[in-house]
C-alpha cells in the first residue's frame, strides 16, 4: 500500500516504504519454513534466501554504486521482479499448504 501512497515520484519514502516491503517480504517465508512439512519448508527458506539475495543486489548498486553488473543483466525492474517473484510463488504455495491440511 505505501509503494502505491509513494511512487517514484517521491524517491525517498518510496525507497523507505519498498524496502520495509522487500525485506520482510524475503523473511516472512524464512520465518514460516517451521510451520510446513518437507520438502516445502526448504523450498520456502530457499525462496527466502533468493528475494534476499535479489534485494542485496539491487541496493548493493544503489548504495555503493557497484555498476550495472548486480542487475544480471535484468535493470533495476529486473532486479525488483526477482525480489518479488519468489515471495509470491512461495505465497501461492503455502496457501494451498494450508487449505490442504488438515
Amino acid at each position: 500500500m505505501g509503494v502505491g501512497i509513494f511512487p517514484e515520484d517521491s524517491p525517498v519514502m518510496h525507497e523507505i516504504v519498498s524496502d520495509v516491503a522487500f525485506i520482510f517480504g524475503g523473511l516472512a517465508p524464512i520465518a514460516a519454513c517451521k510451520l510446513q512439512k518437507k520438502p516445502l519448508n526448504y523450498l520456502s527458506i530457499a525462496m527466502g534466501l533468493l528475494s534476499l539475495c535479489a534485494l542485496i543486489l539491487l541496493s548493493a548498486q544503489y548504495s555503493f554504486g557497484l555498476g550495472e553488473q548486480c542487475f544480471l543483466g535484468l535493470g533495476p525492474g529486473g532486479m525488483e521482479r526477482m525480489i518479488v517473484y519468489p515471495i509470491l510463488l512461495w505465497e501461492t504455495a503455502f496457501g494451498g499448504y494450508l487449505i490442504g491440511s488438515s
